[in-house]
């Protein structure tokens, strides 16, 4: 696919676009809003979405599965218009939550999601990307595809949990214990056939605890209902972090062991590489541990009148 100018217009836009929609989201967290910087570059972002909708009508793409030229990724072309027009529904009533609600998630799906699979070696951005680092570019595209999928998901999971919401006990703790799995499981897979395998389990062990008991005993930016079984919980950008954290340590272990297998037999190597895993597992399962805690936490008793 060669550079013509309905890309290099859809291209510019959809940079745009990701790089305005934050500042527009931001301006409306936390207690001080900045109304006139909201309406500013959210009005910039949506006619970068139009223009990015608008352009994609423009490029076909017959190297993928296709009818006319047109793949699954065009049907984002429908559903930013149609959400779009929904928002400004949404606002024209005054219903601003549903508003704001419909932007955040139309921002996650049309620009973080669909600009993730843009940046796959398949793809004409991702083709010059890669190509500008050659030397990654056959990692990259030896990379199962269920990778991207695993990171778009924790990329999702770990912006949901930037906003204020109340969730249950179970939905508190399974991507806690869910990514503590994950790392022990970034040590077992790297070093299982390893004579060092022993000495890492120990160390992944030994920096779990450490972690774990440092994070489970700072107090929770929650507040737990016990009538509905329910934490009110403050939104954090910390989870999307950790995720990526942990993402990005085992693709690089990963990585470097597939091109240097002899590594795992080097303690310089392997056994930092597991206490890393256990330290990112402590932490995820402190952060559950403290939310238990306070779910777990007598009830102080009332007096009698």
């Amino acid at each position: 696919m060669e550079l013509t100018p309905a890309i290099t217009l859809h291209l510019g836009a959809a940079l745009g676009a990701v790089a305005t929609g934050p500042v527009a989201l931001w301006a409306r967290l936390g207690a001080r809003q900045r109304p006139r910087l909201h309406r500013a570059f959210g009005y910039a972002w949506v006619t970068l979405m139009l223009v990015t909708a608008t352009s994609a009508l423009f490029i076909r793409d017959r190297q993928m599965p296709n009818i006319a030229g047109f793949t699954p990724i065009h049907l984002l072309v429908p559903l930013t218009i149609f959400s779009l027009v929904q928002a400004f529904r949404f606002l024209a009533r005054g219903n601003i939550a549903a508003h704001a609600r419909t932007m955040r998630l139309l921002y996650l799906g049309a620009c973080v999601v669909a600009g993730l699979f843009t940046l796959l070696p398949q793809r004409y951005l991702g083709r010059l990307l890669w190509g500008r680092l050659a030397p990654l570019a056959p990692i990259a595209q030896n990379t199962p595809p269920w990778v991207w999928g695993l990171l778009a998901g924790l990329v999702v999971l770990g912006w949901m949990q930037s906003r204020d919401r109340t969730a249950s006990l179970g939905a508190v703790t399974g991507p806690p214990v869910g990514m503590a799995l994950f790392g022990l499981w970034g040590s077992v897979s790297a070093f299982g056939r390893s004579p060092l395998i022993a000495e890492a389990l120990v160390l992944w062990l030994i920096a779990f605890g450490v972690a774990t008991a440092i994070l489970a005993r700072r107090p929770a930016a929650a507040w737990y209902d016990r009538g509905t079984r329910t934490f009110d919980l403050a939104g954090s950008w910390a989870p999307l972090a950790l995720f990526l954290a942990v993402f990005l340590t085992r693709y690089a272990v990963s990585v470097q062991l597939a091109l240097h297998p002899l590594l795992a037999e080097e303690r310089a190597f392997a056994l930092p590489a597991a206490a890393l895993y256990g330290a990112f597992s402590g932490v995820f399962a402190g952060r559950a541990a403290r939310l238990w805690r306070l779910a777990l936490r007598p009830q102080p008793s009332l007096a009698a009148a």
